[in-house]
């Protein structure tokens, strides 16, 4: 797929939006880049994914090196959490290749529409997040199971993982909302990593929405396009994540994932 100079400025600013987004929320950025290329330039979401995961390592590896200086990353859960992170991502990335574009798109519309819907109603039950970190509750059996949760969607949906990760350190485990979004960060590199090599690799046996083959220089030439801005932003939301109102930006993110998950499922569908 050739890229033109308009295109290649879209791809950069639009991975920006998304790395800051995933540098602020935890999300890895993905979870916004894919279903904006998915809008701006047509279905090919085996491609996507397979460059997003690639963009989704070096965006999650900045914020976390931004975290670890501020003491908000749970070291006692962060090993179990990220192991079983990235060998799921391996079975999500098993179970999406035998998915066809066009279906797989509009699953993963419905899974930001779901994801959206939960946002909003949990910023309406609850007036903030539980910040308090002595009430944290997380055990390794508990980062076990999340992780496994949020490396299968990594790992099937092209994603970081953090959009399930997040919610469920923070409901389940009581773990803060900073706290969350920066252990979800280093399990988002394992399960990128893993996912990142076993999707790329089956990329030749794989075609886009209208049956073309793809190939693992289109997908890493995506990657290098997608990645210095989303990195950069990643760096950016992982520092305003300690300086801006969180409520205001998870409403704001909630209706974008709505909007693109309603896109999404009427394209894969075949709906114009």
């Amino acid at each position: 797929m050739d890229w033109s100079a308009t295109d290649i400025v879209i791809i950069a600013a639009l991975s920006l939006v998304g790395g800051t987004l995933g540098g602020l929320l935890g999300l890895g950025g993905s979870v916004f880049i894919i279903p904006a290329l998915t809008l701006s330039f047509g279905s090919n979401q085996h491609l996507y994914q397979a460059a997003a995961l690639i963009a989704n390592f070096f965006v999650a590896v900045a914020a976390t090196l931004r975290h670890r200086g501020r003491g908000t990353i749970r070291g006692e859960i962060t090993p179990a959490l990220a192991t079983a992170a990235g060998a799921a991502a391996v079975v999500g990335v098993l179970v999406s290749n035998m998915i066809p574009a066009r279906p797989l798109m509009a699953l993963f519309g419905v899974f930001l529409c779901i994801s959206s819907s939960a946002e909003i109603i949990g910023l309406l039950l609850k007036k903030s997040g539980n910040e308090d970190p002595e009430a944290v509750r997380c055990g390794k059996p508990l980062a076990t199971a999340v992780g496994t949760a949020g490396g299968l969607a990594s790992g099937l949906l092209g994603i970081g993982g953090g959009l399930i990760i997040v919610p469920l350190l923070r409901r389940l485990g009581k773990v803060p909302m900073r706290q969350a979004a920066a252990t979800s960060a280093v399990a988002i590199i394992a399960a990128c990593a893993v996912g990142a090599v076993a999707k790329n690799l089956s990329i030749p046996s794989l075609t886009d929405g209208h049956g073309n083959p793809l190939t693992i220089k289109a997908s890493l030439t995506l990657a290098l396009l997608i990645t210095p801005t989303a990195t950069l932003g990643g760096v950016l939301g992982a520092t305003l994540v300690y300086r801006v109102p969180i409520r205001a930006l998870r409403a704001i993110f909630a209706i974008l994932l709505a909007f693109a998950g309603a896109r999404m499922v009427l394209s894969g569908m075949g709906a114009s």
